[in-house]
Formats: structure tokens, C-alpha cells, sequence
């Protein structure tokens, strides 16, 4: 019997507007109220998804910043782990020799050098998202009112970064140049204490060494009792396969990653296609999968 439900944020539980479907949220309410917990496990901040699930009246335990943030139900930050100091500003250095975008994340914000060119990243962020059923201009509405609200603009970025008090959880670079984003990934391989992926073609997410959403849930189901083999975890991205492995049933996107498929042994629909829901439907009220 399944316990415990969790899901990654964009490519899964948010369509392609950056929004929670009625569908979804509906579905997510109903395991709940029957008794299944439900988490988030996202790349995004704590802030950036508490915003979101706010509005679709969602009330969960979210992991943020792919597994460095943990945040019980209530919004209380129950577990963080920061990024290295010396690794992080090593790995701006080298992002600022290449002239290649990067945005870092702290407990209350995401720092950009400049809103513009954040913007860009989204729009690129909106066009290899994109579906029939939404136009680009609502869904880079959508991100743009999701994320501005937590964004700092630092227009001497390394600086600050450098001599700011506190922690910071990862740094996100960007690119839609492959060969150049190829290059940059290569050039900080040797940089310690630190742990590499990505939630896109476009980008290299660097975070903390040995820190993942594989981890993090492990944490957050010891917290709470719960065996790996009673957890749902539903991605689409490299940055998913994690927790997917660890979940005693992981759920691939119709959408995801060629990677993720083959790692999963459930796919559900899209993340247009309200995918969320069918899987909970499918594994939780209909008991049509188990692995044992």
C-alpha cells in the first residue's frame, strides 16, 4: 500500500503555463484526504513553490533546490544543506571567464545580475516546453509571475555572492548554446564538494555534493516512518532519476527524458495532459500497479 506521493514541479505536476491543473489538484486533495501524504520535490526554491501551491489550496512538505531545502507542511525549514563557498564562487569565476548566464538560489531569493536575461532563459525555458494547448506568451506570463516575486537583482553578482553572510543551496546555468554549455559543464568537473545535473537541455544545475532528490526524500520518508517501497515519485528530467530510483514506484511523464522512461516502471500522461492525476488515479484508487 502506498503512503506517500511525491512530485517534481515543472515537466510534471505543473503544465506548460507553470500552473496546477483543477485536475491535478483535485486528484492530489483526494489521496490526501484518503489517508496518502503528498510532497514536492523540486529544483525551485521553497519560495518559488509554496506560491504555486498556495493558489491550487495545497498544503505539503516541499523539497526545494533539488534536495538541499526541506520544508514540513507548515513552511518551517526543517534541513539544509549549503553549497560550498570556495566551490561556488570557483564555479562563477569559470561561468564569468565564459560570459554564460547563471542565477544562484539562497532561502529567500534567486539571484540574477539582471531581469532581462533572466527573462530570456525563461522564454527558452517556455519554447522547449511548449504544447498545442498553450500559446508562448501565457506561459512565459505564467513563469514570469511565479519567479519575479523571489528574484534579487545583483548587477556585481560574483561579489556579492562572495561576501554575502548565509548560505546559498545551488547556482543554475543557462545556455542555449550546447557547445558552450558542454564546455562550461567540462571545466568545473574538478571543482569538490559538489554535485552536477540538469532540469533541461539548456542548463547545468550545480548543487551540494552528495545531495539529491534521491536523499532528500529518503530523509523526509524517515522523518515520517515511511518505507521506500510505499513511495510515488513522479519527473520528467535528469535531475528527477533520484528519487525515482529510490521510490519503490517511480512514475515517468509522457513527456520526460528517454532516461527517465526507462527508469520508471509506470508512465502516466503528460504534463499537459493532467499526468499527475492519471498516475494517482491508476496507482492509488484503482490499484491497477504494485511493485513489490
Amino acid at each position: 500500500m502506498y503512503k506517500l506521493i511525491v512530485s517534481d514541479m515543472d515537466g510534471t505536476l505543473l503544465n506548460s503555463s507553470g500552473e496546477i491543473s483543477k485536475e491535478n489538484a483535485d486528484a492530489i486533495k483526494e489521496a490526501m484526504k484518503s489517508g496518502v501524504e503528498f510532497a514536492i520535490v523540486t529544483g525551485r526554491p521553497y519560495v518559488s513553490a509554496k506560491s504555486i501551491l498556495k493558489e491550487s489550496g495545497i498544503k505539503c512538505s516541499v523539497i526545494g533546490c533539488n534536495g538541499a531545502q526541506v520544508a514540513d507542511e507548515n513552511g518551517n525549514i526543517v534541513k539544509t544543506h549549503y553549497i560550498n563557498r570556495d566551490s561556488l564562487n570557483a564555479i562563477i569565476k569559470r561561468a564569468e571567464k565564459a560570459n554564460i548566464y547563471y542565477h544562484i538560489y539562497d532561502d529567500n531569493y534567486i539571484y540574477t545580475k539582471s531581469r532581462f536575461d533572466l527573462l530570456k532563459v525563461l522564454k527558452n525555458y517556455s519554447k522547449s516546453a511548449v504544447s498545442s494547448q498553450f500559446s508562448i506568451r501565457k506561459i512565459i506570463r505564467g513563469i514570469k509571475r511565479l519567479y519575479f516575486t523571489e528574484v534579487n537583482v545583483k548587477r556585481n553578482l560574483a561579489a556579492f555572492a562572495a561576501s554575502k553572510k548565509g548560505g546559498f543551496y545551488k547556482i543554475q546555468v543557462s545556455s542555449t548554446d550546447k557547445e558552450a554549455l558542454a564546455k562550461f559543464k567540462e571545466s568545473i568537473k574538478g571543482i569538490p564538494h559538489v554535485d552536477i545535473t540538469s532540469s533541461n537541455y539548456y542548463n547545468v544545475e550545480v548543487g551540494v555534493e552528495g545531495v539529491t532528490k534521491g536523499t532528500a526524500l529518503k530523509e523526509l520518508a524517515d522523518l515520517k516512518g515511511i518505507k521506500r517501497e510505499e513511495i510515488i515519485a513522479m519527473g520528467d528530467n535528469y535531475n528527477d532519476m533520484p528519487m525515482l530510483v529510490y521510490a519503490g514506484c517511480g512514475v515517468a511523464m509522457d513527456n520526460a527524458v528517454d532516461e527517465v522512461k526507462a527508469a520508471c516502471s509506470f508512465h502516466t500522461k503528460s504534463n499537459d495532459d493532467h499526468g499527475a492525476a492519471y498516475a494517482i488515479q491508476k496507482l492509488i484508487f484503482d490499484g491497477e500497479f504494485h511493485r513489490e
